[in-house]
């Protein structure tokens, strides 16, 4: 009788679909749901949108090496543990792949007995849910970011997989597009002081990356930070995430009364807001304009 494995969601990457078949046929009865990918550039799209709490890649990859995807994997989500799997690869690069940060390494063809056992020894690195923790009562996370928004994925990966992993993956989801907005908006329109005609003429130009290159440079904005703020109550079985960025702050009232067609939002604040509050209704705004806060049940 096969064991069902505590790890809900992995991330399969590998250009042959019959491996991919084969992974997924092995799974479907332990309890695992794989989402299968066959380059790295999907990949890394798709581990930003599915946050996997696993991943297992070939290292041999169209595109680039599978040794480039997994550094480049666990310096955007350094906690997600990665298998690495290969035919016939040379000693140096399997070394080389641990070295990298691999939780473990398969020969392919992989048995299913491998396979598992190699998923419970990666599950077992992932942080505890918090909700599991005997006598914990309290928990808070403090974390201070800079104002690249390129660093927003990895942080919002972090965040989800350590705080909210036993939230229902839909809730999760949620909870990542909503976190994703907040801090786009304390970065681009807080700390960097970028509104939504700036932003979009510049895409329309191609110029973001200049613009934002630009805006960091200044001597006024480049050392500004944004500070998130999570706390877990386990009396009220409640996760706070509160973001707080170091701009000027906004009229943030007219946003809550206006009409709710996302499609009349006139500037960046007012598509995220919409956004985060069509998951939480709960979403507040300190009188300044610089904090957001939402809360979360884990009812």
């Amino acid at each position: 009788m096969n064991t069902p494995m505590t790890a809900d969601h992995l991330l399969g990457i590998d250009p042959c679909p019959d491996t991919q078949s084969r992974i997924a046929e092995q799974l479907r009865d332990r309890g695992v749901s794989v989402v299968a990918v066959s380059d790295p550039t999907t990949a890394l799209t798709t581990i930003d949108i599915v946050a996997p709490d696993i991943v297992i890649t070939d290292l041999f990859l169209p595109e680039a090496t599978g040794l480039t995807l997994l550094k480049e994997l666990k310096a955007r989500h350094e906690l997600c543990p990665v298998i690495a799997m290969a035919k016939d690869a040379p000693e140096i690069m399997i070394v080389q792949a641990l070295r990298f940060g691999a939780a473990d390494y398969l020969h392919k063809p992989v048995t299913e007995g491998e396979l598992a056992y190699a998923l419970q020894r990666a599950r077992n690195l992932l942080p505890a849910d918090l909700t599991d923790i005997p006598g914990l009562c309290r928990s808070e996370y403090r974390l201070i970011i800079d104002s690249d928004p390129t660093h927003i994925p990895g942080v919002i990966s972090w965040l989800v997989k350590t705080t909210a992993s036993t939230l229902p993956p839909i809730r999760r989801l949620h909870l990542q597009g909503a976190l994703q907005e907040l801090l786009f908006n304390a970065i681009e329109h807080g700390n960097l002081e970028i509104h939504y005609k700036e932003k979009q003429q510049a895409l329309a130009e191609g110029q973001y990356e200049q613009l934002l290159a630009h805006r960091i440079a200044q001597a006024r904005l480049k050392n500004r930070c944004v500070i998130i703020h999570m706390l877990h109550d386990k009396g009220s079985n409640n996760l706070v995430y509160r973001i707080t960025d170091e701009g000027k702050g906004f009229k943030w009232h007219g946003q809550f009364t206006r009409s709710q067609d996302v499609g009349e939002s006139e500037d960046v604040n007012g598509r995220g807001i919409f956004l985060a509050r069509s998951f939480f209704p709960c979403l507040a705004y300190n009188e300044r304009g610089n904090e957001v806060t939402i809360t979360v049940s884990l009812d």
